[in-house]
């Protein structure tokens, strides 16, 4: 049982492991019917990176994530009996997802060009560290690489306190960001399917990902005899002006707030409701602002240690100044925003017990977010084979010749 039911009745298989993963994983989520085909040894995701769910040899955070709501069939497509399961599984299916080393399937004979003829409508995406073409499309790539190509740090400073940026892991946009375009890329290519009856070939690469991630990014580059310093903007010390305004600052009770009354308008309500005049006049001269960004941020993190966060949080609301929590791990797991808007649902895993789980940013009125657990390996091999046609003693064949990995039929 995938989230919600957006795509319910598209059937997606899926040839992925690690972060490409994640595309099958927001398919699943809106409705969709994913089958995960794997190996012998299974997407390495399930036991990748720490902490360990249930056992310090259980399965991990990212598996329950990028896996839930889908269906394991075990299936090796180097035998030529396991291939021919998987061709017929491609006919009766409306997306096909490589997510390997690209070009994976092309070297089984499995690739965009004999599945489309199989299945005309069929859109097919390649998600890869590199591509498949290209000077680096032969090198092996990893999470840390995709940002790496792409110029990127991961972190916003701004939000974070010197403290945080000193004890803060790097934060990887790539391997996150690819699964989102990909999603994206398949869902249009799906919508021209579906009225048109022809597929598509779409591909995503993490490093690519990462290089379109900012706005501005290699674009300053690329252009950079037609651009511009905007008068005002920073200030003599290379700071943005009034930069005090767009920051975060500790409170009485040592929670982090960030405060963004950047704009006049919700400055000048900040300093009445606060009744500090004397902030104002910090900026009334003008010009440069280096001088009194150094003064105003001094007073500002003296004054928001005056009051708890919740009481500087009801006084932005009160009087319609943008500012909000700047959440660690634990606070955000309590936040009652966070809580009150539905981002955890509770499943039961097997061999876990019951998990809090964060869901998904989608949210739709009158459907609950209850997708079903990530699968076991192989678990629902005979149902999905049986429902190509398979009866009960070809599949219990298939899995004494080891051809089909799970060793239950449902």
């Amino acid at each position: 049982m995938a989230g919600y039911r957006f795509l319910e009745g598209v059937r997606v298989i899926e040839v992925a492991q690690l972060g490409p993963a994640s595309l099958g994983g927001y398919l699943a989520d809106m409705g969709a019917e994913v089958i995960k085909v794997e190996g012998r040894d299974g997407d390495p995701l399930r036991h990748s990176g720490t902490p360990a769910a249930g056992t310090p040899e259980g399965v991990s955070l990212l598996h329950l994530r990028w896996n839930r709501g889908k269906q394991s069939l075990g299936l090796d497509l180097q035998h030529p009996e396991d291939a021919e399961l998987f061709r017929r599984l491609v006919a009766q299916a409306d997306v096909v997802i490589e997510g390997m080393r690209a070009g994976y399937l092309d070297s089984l004979g499995l690739g965009y060009e004999p599945l489309s003829a199989l299945n005309p409508r069929l859109v097919y995406c390649s998600l890869s560290g590199l591509g498949r073409d290209g000077p680096y499309h032969r090198l092996g790539s990893h999470g840390p690489s995709f940002d790496a190509f792409g110029a990127l740090s991961g972190l916003n400073p701004s939000a974070l306190s010197p403290e945080e940026r000193r004890q803060t892991d790097w934060a990887p946009v790539g391997m996150h960001a690819m699964g989102l375009n990909a999603a994206l890329g398949v869902l249009a290519a799906l919508w021209q399917a579906q009225r048109s009856g022809q597929g598509a070939l779409i591909e995503v690469t993490g490093a690519e990902s990462a290089a379109h991630w900012l706005p501005e990014g290699v674009n300053t580059v690329l252009n950079a005899g037609l651009l511009h310093p905007r008068p005002g903007f920073t200030n003599s010390r290379g700071k943005m002006a009034r930069w005090p305004r767009l920051c975060r600052y500790d409170t009485a009770d040592g929670r982090g707030l960030f405060f963004q009354a950047l704009a006049p308008k919700f400055w000048e309500r900040f300093c009445q409701a606060v009744a500090r005049p004397d902030l104002l006049e910090k900026y009334a001269a003008g010009g440069d602002t280096a001088q009194a960004d150094e003064e105003v941020h001094d007073l500002l993190r003296e004054l928001f240690r005056t009051r708890r966060r919740d009481e500087w949080i009801a006084l932005f609301l009160q009087h319609g100044v943008p500012g909000g929590p700047a959440n660690d791990l634990q606070d955000l797991a309590q936040d009652p925003h966070f809580l009150a808007r539905g981002n955890l649902y509770e499943s039961e895993h097997p061999g876990i017990g019951r998990l809090r789980l964060t869901g998904t940013p989608v949210k739709t009125p009158g459907q609950d977010f209850a997708p079903a657990p990530a699968p076991a390996l192989g678990e629902h091999s005979f149902d999905v084979l049986q429902r190509i046609g398979l009866d009960v003693a070809e599949c219990e064949r298939l899995r004494a010749s080891g051809a089909v990995l799970p060793p239950q039929a449902s």
